[in-house]
């Protein structure tokens, strides 16, 4: 499991001489084993902060902890060791090889050190767990966008993370399909007592169990459990929210 603490977290782009601020002092705590979702309007800095959590880009100021260590103090041996073997990404558009297998496609991390046949058989009972066991050997251009997400999702989860980073992961999915990757997705992490933090639009894929954050114009706004946020969407002059009661 991963504890994730922020701090007065900035980044800012610069685009010629104009310099766009999209993080202006994240403090937010993600706990170990639980399931957060950051959600906020389009331009809200969700996808910037997810980024740095995971090490693939690095914050103009503030500090971001992992397990109590700061991530700038990180040789970058130990950062590349870290998105390798501890972090698992899933994104909106499922990054898939096309000339490869829904099965190969799984295993590409793996290939430049080898594969073994230990290896292999996780990957398709990983993939059969998510319900694409008839579908190992179909290329990403014979699989939905449902099967292709699943594929994206088996192949994060093949390493055991201990860290999953997903941005957007049904953005691209009707809202059937969507469910069915979630829960899959939720199956899985929690199995592997993973830390989860997920970007999302859509609210009605949380349970009261998981976290939300709240992210508007670069600044964490409220952070809270689900139940608190479905109480509070229930008062009076409460904003609307779907919780779900049950994973």
């Amino acid at each position: 499991m991963t504890r994730i603490c922020v701090r007065d977290l900035h980044k800012t782009y610069h685009r010629g001489s104009t310099a766009v601020d999209v993080l202006r002092g994240i403090d937010c705590e993600f706990d170990s084993g639980q399931f957060h979702f950051i959600v906020g309007p389009s331009g809200s800095g969700k996808s910037s902060l997810l980024y740095l959590l995971g090490s693939l880009d690095e914050p103009t100021s503030g500090e971001i902890e992992i397990d109590g260590r700061s991530l700038s103090s990180w040789k970058e041996a130990e950062r590349n060791a870290f998105r390798r073997n501890d972090v698992g990404f899933i994104f909106q558009n499922f990054n898939l090889m096309s000339n490869l297998t829904a099965l190969d496609n799984v295993l590409v991390p793996y290939m430049p050190a080898g594969l073994t046949t230990d290896l292999r058989q996780q990957a398709a009972d990983l993939l059969k767990r998510v319900g694409l066991g008839d579908r190992l050997d179909h290329r990403p251009s014979h699989l939905s966008g449902g099967e292709q997400q699943r594929v994206a999702i088996a192949r994060a989860l093949l390493k055991k993370p201990k860290l999953v980073l997903a941005d957007e992961p049904t953005g691209e999915l009707d809202s059937q399909t969507g469910r069915d990757v979630m829960r899959y997705l939720r199956e899985l992490c929690e199995e592997q007592n993973a830390t989860v933090i997920i970007v999302t639009h859509d609210e009605s894929h949380m349970t009261e169990r998981d976290f939300v954050h709240r992210i508007h114009d670069g600044l964490i706004v409220d952070s809270r459990s689900a139940l608190e946020t479905a109480q509070v969407a229930a008062t009076p002059g409460g904003s609307n929210s779907a919780v779900s009661s049950t994973p």
